[in-house]
């Protein structure tokens, strides 16, 4: 590599460095925004898992348990009604 190309792959590297400073000053701000967001939230977010929504899962393991706990008979009744 020649003394020209050196100086023009410095140059590239140079400006390629000033350019994601830049992209980082843009980020920063965003950064903070969802740190504090994700903060927040944890504020928010019940102790055991989580999860705050409605545990679909564990109604669906319930409801299951249920209907295997209905003797056959009972189920067969409430198909044919």
């Amino acid at each position: 590599m020649d003394k020209p190309e050196l100086i023009q792959l410095l140059r590239i590297a140079h400006d390629e460095i000033l350019q994601q400073r830049r992209r980082i000053d843009e980020l920063e701000p965003k950064a903070h925004a969802y740190d504090t967001v994700a903060a927040a939230v944890r504020l928010n977010v019940r102790e055991g898992g989580g999860y705050a929504g409605v545990d679909t899962a564990w109604r669906i393991a319930k409801a299951i348990e249920e209907l295997q706990a209905q003797p056959v008979a009972e189920t067969e009744e409430n198909q044919d009604a």
